[in-house]
């Protein structure tokens, strides 16, 4: 398996996504929508690592998979604390966040996770934190877009935009916590079990904390 093999993989994975996304807008379709391509998303990235055999990617679905539920707090505290995240209440429900919520982020954290390796083995790590927040920033607007007219979610009680799909806090606090990505996907490269354990929880807390911040400057 050469290198921009994986690099077209992962990126026909994002083609996927935002096609499925805009379907699903186009029909209104709600949560199971959602449901349905967080799992097919999931088993197609888990069917390449198997059987390419990549360490890589699977260290990055490993940490995605912690991430992911290392990121309910900061859901929580969306819905229920700051009240500006609203889900569909008819769907499964783990704590504050829908069922396949965690899986959802173990996408985004195996796709932007190694998105920020690529350009940190192009153009170093300095450079890959930047664009990968930049990244972040640009990319959540069309998906808060997406996610509110297809019936995933949506945000009120804050300041908006984007068609009054996204708040501003949402989309610094993704800048600010995607900013650490490329240094901790790159110690998970070189980690073990244990010690990507480790750096998912650090990861999930740089969410949770970024979402404090950013709330508290721009909502």
């Amino acid at each position: 398996m050469t290198f921009d093999s994986r690099f077209k993989f992962i990126l026909g994975t994002m083609v996927f996504a935002l096609a499925a996304d805009l379907v699903a807008w186009k029909l209104r379709a709600g949560w199971p929508a959602a449901a349905l391509i967080t799992a097919v998303i999931n088993l197609v990235l888990l069917f390449y690592v198997i059987r390419q055999k990549d360490t890589l990617l699977a260290k990055l679905l490993f940490f995605g998979v912690l991430v992911g539920f290392g990121e309910l707090p900061t859901d929580h505290l969306a819905v229920a604390i700051q009240k500006t995240l609203v889900y569909p209440s008819d769907e499964p429900f783990i704590w504050s966040s829908p069922a396949y919520m965690p899986f959802s982020w173990t996408i985004v954290m195996t796709q932007f996770g190694y998105l920020a390796w690529w350009m940190t083995q192009r153009w170093g790590l300095a450079v890959a934190t930047v664009l990968t927040g930049i990244l972040g920033a640009v990319n959540l607007p069309a998906y808060e877009f997406l996610a509110k007219g297809a019936g995933f979610w949506y945000y009120r009680n804050a300041t908006m935009v984007f068609f009054d799909s996204t708040p501003v806090y949402v989309i610094v606090g993704e800048f600010l916590l995607t900013l650490s990505i490329p240094y901790i996907v790159r110690q998970v490269e070189r980690s073990r079990v244990i010690a990507i354990v480790a750096w998912s929880g650090v990861q999930s807390l740089l969410i949770y904390l970024s979402t404090v911040v950013a709330y508290h400057f721009f909502a």
